[in-house]
């Protein structure tokens, strides 16, 4: 089976499964980004840290999947309701750190940064969806985060169109450093493509703010999604791999493909959490 048709048959299982748990039902929504959450902490472990700490590594996992069920429950039943999941919380941090402690290795401490980072990098992110999804009365209402998603694929779409086709025998280098296949012209690629993704869904009422908003909307999701990109290349190079993981055949790990995810939606998320619905 050739690469390319590898890459389009996993990539459209993951669109399936993504919309699926996006507009289905909470309890489908939740075992998947609850899945993605933990598959992409340990891609980032095997990349960071191989064996190293695996007791630590298993406590650090556990702690950035109960921050995502935390968040879950928070969202969607209330802040009492996930009391015990938050009390529970620190338990294994605390794990993780006392793993550390008693570790023998000499850069035991400079590890252990590696260790605590998905939490920020990935379990926070994630968490914030649920912030999202669910409204003041705990209704789900996946298709916002869709949406948000479908302007950051057609991002990375124009992006790699524009960029091969303009961007890689003349163009101009974005960060050739961290990513030589990145070009300015792709990056305005991005741009064009989500922004019109946006007048689209705009016009279809599958973006229910003002046109303008919109569009703001599609800038962000756009310029955060490319500094995602950097971030996770930036790392994979530091650490020597190609890909973060073997998951998806001819994309690599879930990590290579929530990469921009994890910095624009954040961002974007509170855009429309703080700007859009704040009434």
């Amino acid at each position: 089976m050739s690469t390319l048709v590898k890459r389009s048959l996993s990539g459209l299982v993951f669109l399936v499964l993504m919309i699926a748990g996006l507009l289905l039902h909470p309890f489908g929504y939740a075992a998947l980004m609850t899945a993605c959450v933990g598959i992409m902490v340990i891609e980032f472990y095997r990349m960071s840290l191989g064996s190293w700490n695996r007791t630590g590594q298993i406590f650090g996992f556990l702690s950035s999947v109960m921050l995502m069920l935390a968040t879950y429950v928070m969202a969607r039943y209330g802040t009492w309701t996930a009391k015990y999941f938050l009390l529970s919380l620190p338990l294994p941090v605390t794990a993780a750190w006392i793993s550390v402690l008693f570790n023998k290795s000499e850069d035991a401490y400079r590890s252990a940064a590696f260790l605590f980072l998905p939490l920020v990098y990935i379990a926070v992110p994630f968490s914030m969806f649920n912030f999202l999804v669910f409204n003041s009365l705990g209704m789900f209402q996946g298709m916002y985060l869709l949406v948000l998603f479908i302007l950051l694929w057609v991002s990375d779409v124009g992006g790699y169109l524009i960029g091969m086709g303009f961007g890689q025998k003349n163009g101009h280098k974005m960060c050739p450093a961290i990513s030589p296949k990145k070009s300015w012209e792709g990056f305005a690629g991005s741009l064009v493509f989500s922004l019109a993704a946006a007048l689209v869904l705009f016009k279809l009422e599958m973006l229910p703010f003002s046109w303008y908003h919109c569009v703001i909307l599609a800038l962000i999701i756009s310029v955060f999604g490319v500094i995602g990109d950097l971030t996770e290349s930036a790392m994979k190079r530091y650490f020597g791999v190609k890909d973060a993981g073997k998951i998806m055949p001819g994309h690599g790990g879930l990590l290579d493909r929530f990469d921009g995810a994890l910095i624009a939606m954040p961002v974007a998320i509170v855009y429309v959490l703080f700007i859009l619905l704040r009434g």
